[in-house]
């Protein structure tokens, strides 16, 4: 009987055992209930069991206390909506949109952005029969295409595996200010519907400073929705609402994912929290966090749930430096800790993360991990804690992270990852105790004044004393390597870049990251899959950008604006199919600061480059670009846009940091600046993104040669958003047009040079119409300044080099087929600065907001629906020098010397306007619009009034002998001299 017995209970363990393999669990057990607590901006430092005084956490310290600490936890990305992507799909952000990344926050409008037929951790549960829940900040799209919030918000949560949503749509910061419930919103009203961009927007809440930045309302309509939306009593309606779906769910399998919008800015947290921590409203918002999580852990005991959950806290990123960041660190707290950096950047502090599981009789309690672990792992994890296969995971970067919550490893379970910033270039690769980061900087926020909202980077880094080597005095060293290696083992705060110390480190790490970048500069990019359907739908509902930008074209250069002896039918059927306007205006008369204020949307003076480069002169080696501006580019890539640039860069493209594909483009043909061969062999060498694609290429080529690239990449990328620029030669010298167009003008070689332009343009038009993308297309044509030589400003007078209305007044054309009415021609003052604002509205993205942008949203105007120009003054920049300031029809040129003048305009010529100037001089520009008749004697108030203006410009921008409140830095000695 007792050897019956015996043999008996050895079946029943074999049976257990094979039964267990692949899974934790016993066959008898009960599915294990997962919750997911998903903090918004936590610091590695914002608790007490990872080092906080300054606030109380006694219940997220109790979890650590019953459960497991890790200490090199990190979130996939330091932005909150790639995070939340890889946390969900178990892919790192770099997959989204068909290869080319998610980097930022989602913009306003966009659709969902994970793929409803993409397995997420939501569907692995329900395919074991869970009951699944999303209840707080989503932040990840609804709808296919541009969402136009009108209900239903379908695809959306319940699509991608939850069976209830209910929370906050996109951020707490940022409209829309109602909460979504399932697929519609709550208090929605058919007969009030939200509206994006109504006027006027609907009330909400506002904060003071300390509380730290909330966004305007950018919607109008649902008043009873907007009423219902409160942010001090958010978090409490989270936590009831999470406590209620537990207590419906306790009887079955549940996963709950609950995603807070603390601690988030704006810090708003129930007012019986304020004033309760020792570090402001951050700290009052953590408290406030604490309890949430106490209520949930008290439900799930209340519940008899406790033994049965595995109970998982941890963040979505780093801690932030804005205002009440600041605020914070100034009490004495460390956000994240002694860690280097903040949210939105590279370094550690913006993606090591507080990481805890608890799950009674599983885990260990009051154990710690060293473990490295990404929330990408999550999924396979998930898979793993409830029996699914994990080998059939396949296109996934998760890691079956099982054994390291429920058991004591030794050795590694995950070899190496991938860490995103929010800028590209600073993309890193983590591999055992390496760190490598492929550019300088943090590759985030790069704010430093009192006023700006997002800080980061090299300032950010000196307000919290951490030290860097290369940082010096709130700015990266000149002589910083071009990328950054830290061992981390050794050097957790990363004090200090190796990067020169360990070349063969460098090689391998360098090579291992570029495995998983974007390939952005393949020698010819090979065309992407088709996308699906519902993909195809999503890019379509926002328009390409095409910008033409032509060299030294004048005013009065093409048959549209009135030019004799040339043919440019291209150009002027764009111009007769669109928007033409007369009072275009470039805030710069040479070309480096031309192209900077274009790409950034902000003067010259703004972004640090207020002077040409001049090629082949040593003093200019390290003036270039500065990464930490935002460009046009970076904008649209958080859309899903690729990008092409092609033609002349003249921004540094030798200087480290400040190359195209550095500046957000993905794909790069063309010349680092001006076709000289005389001042060394890179002026005619063409490049493709970072390699040289050809030496001694012929000037004659050049057009025809970026016309083709144009042309390929339209037809490779007409199933996805793009954005191309291209960055013409012509009309700059030397005058060498190809072959096929010589003596087909009647204006020399200058004019066949036009139409080759005209005929380049023509291309890339047919180009467009044969994709199918006429109606989907805006296309921008105009130049960086006036001519010079032989070209034409039209009767304008000055030109190149000069602050006169030729200098600055050039062809500004648009046209978007169905969109923009044809035949406008328009007076209405617009410039080369509006086209980041203009683009980003169009393609539902965000501008920044943590820097002053000068251009502006001009699609009213573009529409025909607006006449009145947004700009109240305009300001003429001669290299450094301020020397004219405009209002409407008022434009007052400034007194200068020859010293105060750059080193192209030192010299008297008629072109140059004046060069010397003791008393400012007006002019009426509707009355003449040559500039030839001074009337300030006649009107000494509005003389008064603009130099009044001078002046407050002068200390925000600088000038020659000021430096401005808002002013970058110009990596020059004596800019205004060769």
């Amino acid at each position: 009987m007792q050897e019956r017995c015996w043999t008996s209970f050895l079946f029943l363990l074999v049976g257990f055992a094979l039964t267990a393999v692949g899974n934790p669990l016993c066959a008898a057990e009960k599915l294990p209930n997962v919750v997911l607590i998903y903090v918004d901006d936590l610091g590695y430092g914002d608790v007490g069991c990872y080092g906080a005084t300054k606030v109380q956490t006694p219940n997220i310290d109790r979890l650590a206390k019953e459960g497991r600490r890790f200490t090199d936890a990190h979130s996939a990305s330091a932005v909150c909506t790639p995070s939340r992507y890889a946390l969900l799909t178990g892919e790192y952000p770099v997959r989204a949109h068909g290869g080319s990344g998610v980097w930022g926050p989602l913009p306003t409008t966009s659709g969902l952005i994970i793929d409803t037929d993409k397995l997420t951790i939501g569907k692995v549960f329900q395919n074991k029969g869970y009951a699944t829940a999303c209840l707080g900040k989503w932040h990840l799209g609804f709808k296919q295409g541009t969402n136009d919030w009108q209900v239903p918000l379908r695809p959306g949560p319940l699509d991608v595996g939850f069976d209830h949503y209910f929370g906050v749509p996109l951020v707490n910061s940022g409209s829309p200010f109602v909460y979504v419930e399932d697929d519609t919103i709550v208090g929605y009203d058919p007969s009030d519907p939200l509206v994006y961009g109504g006027k006027p927007a609907s009330p909400t809440p506002r904060f003071p400073p300390e509380a730290s930045q909330k966004s305007v309302n950018r919607f109008g309509g649902a008043l009873e929705a907007h009423k219902i939306y409160d942010d001090e009593k958010t978090g409490t309606l989270l936590t009831e609402r999470a406590v209620d779906w537990i207590g419906k769910n306790k009887d079955n399998p549940f996963f709950l994912y609950f995603s807070t919008t603390n601690i988030h800015h704006p810090f708003t947290p129930s007012p019986r929290f304020k004033g309760t921590s020792d570090c402001g409203l951050y700290g009052d918002f953590i408290h406030e966090l604490d309890w949430m999580v106490g209520q949930i852990l008290q439900s799930l005991e209340d519940n008899g749930l406790s033994e049965n959950t595995l109970v998982i806290f941890t963040s979505d990123n780093g801690g932030m430096l804005n205002r009440g960041g600041r605020d914070a660190i100034k009490a004495g707290h460390k956000i994240n800790g002694d860690l280097l950096g903040f949210k939105f950047g590279i370094w550690e502090g913006g993606h090591r993360i507080p990481f805890i599981a608890k799950w009674p009789g599983k885990i260990e309690a009051g154990s710690q991990s060293d473990q490295l672990i990404c929330q990408v792992d999550l999924l396979a994890t998930f898979m793993a804690l409830t029996g699914q296969d994990v080998e059939s995971l396949t296109g996934k970067d998760s890691v079956n992270l099982l054994p390291v919550l429920t058991e004591n490893p030794t050795a590694p379970l995950r070899d190496e990852l991938l860490l995103a910033p929010f800028k590209q270039p600073n993309l890193a690769i983590r591999k055992g105790k390496w760190m490598y980061i492929g550019s300088r900087g943090s590759g985030g926020f790069s704010g430093s004044k009192p006023h700006q909202h997002a800080w980061g980077g090299p300032a950010a880094a000196a307000f919290a004393r951490s030290v860097n080597s290369d940082i010096e005095n709130g700015r990266i060293k000149k002589n910083a390597p071009p990328a950054q290696l830290y061992n981390l083992e050794d050097d957790l705060t990363q004090t200090k870049n190796v990067y020169r110390d360990h070349p063969e480190i460098v090689k391998e790490m360098e090579a291992l990251l570029d495995s998983y970048r974007p390939k952005n500069n393949a020698a010819r990019p090979k065309a992407r899959p088709k996308p699906s359907p519902s993909t195809q739908k999503t890019r379509h509902t926002t328009p390409n950008f095409v910008v033409i930008f032509a060299d030294d074209l004048g005013y009065g250069d093409i048959g549209c604006y009135g030019a004799n002896g040339v043919k440019t039918p291209h150009l002027d059927s764009l111009a007769s199919g669109g928007f033409r306007s007369t009072d275009f205006f470039v805030p710069a008369n040479v070309c480096s600061p031309s192209r900077a204020a274009l790409l950034s949307g902000r003067y010259p003076m703004r972004c640090g480059i207020p002077v040409a480069r001049n090629e082949g002169v040593s003093k200019y080696d390290n003036y270039g670009f500065a990464s930490e501006e935002i460009t046009i580019p970076e904008l649209l890539k958080e859309a899903g846009y690729r990008s092409l640039m092609v033609g002349k860069w003249h921004l540094g493209m030798e200087v480290e940091g400040s190359h195209p594909i550095d500046a957000g483009f993905d794909e790069h043909l063309g010349i680092p600046s001006n076709y000289s061969p005389g001042r060394g062999p890179n002026h005619n060498t063409l490049y493709r993104g970072k390699e040289i694609e050809q030496r001694n290429v012929p000037c004659e080529a050049l057009t025809q040669r970026y016309t083709d690239e144009v042309v390929g990449f339209i037809e490779r990328q007409k199933d996805q958003p793009f954005f191309i620029y291209v960055s013409h030669h012509i009309v700059h010298s030397p005058l060498k047009p190809r072959k096929d167009f010589l003596g087909t003008s009647k204006k020399g070689s200058y004019g066949d040079f036009i139409q080759e332009l005209d005929h380049s343009t023509g291309r890339i038009l047919e180009a467009i119409h044969d994709a199918g993308l006429d109606d989907n297309t805006l296309v921008v044509f105009t130049s960086d300044n006036g001519p010079t030589g032989p070209g034409s400003t039209g009767g304008l007078n000055g030109g190149k080099y000069c602050t006169m209305e030729g200098g600055h007044r050039v062809p500004g054309i648009f046209r978007w087929p169905g969109k923009i009415p044809a035949g406008q021609v328009s007076n209405t003052t617009l410039t080369s600065m509006d086209l980041l604002p203009l683009f980003g509205h169009l393609a539902g993205v965000k501008v920044p907001d943590d820097r002053k942008l000068d251009g502006y949203n001009v699609l009213p105007i573009l529409l025909g629906q607006q006449t009145e120009t947004p700009y109240q003054y305009l300001y003429y920049y001669n290299g450094t020098n301020l020397q004219a300031v405009r209002e409407g029809r008022w434009k007052l040129h400034l007194p200068r010397t020859t010293a105060d003048q750059p080193f192209w305009s030192k010299k008297p010529s008629k072109k140059k306007g004046f060069v010397t100037l003791k008393e400012p001089q007006l002019f009426d520009l509707h009355n003449d619009l040559a500039e030839k008749n001074n009337v300030a004697d006649e009107h000494p108030e509005i003389v008064a009034r603009l130099e009044k203006q001078a002046e407050t410009i002068r200390a925000e921008l600088g000038d020659v002998r000021t430096s401005g409140t808002d002013q970058r830095e110009i990596n020059l000695v004596d800019p205004q001299e060769r």
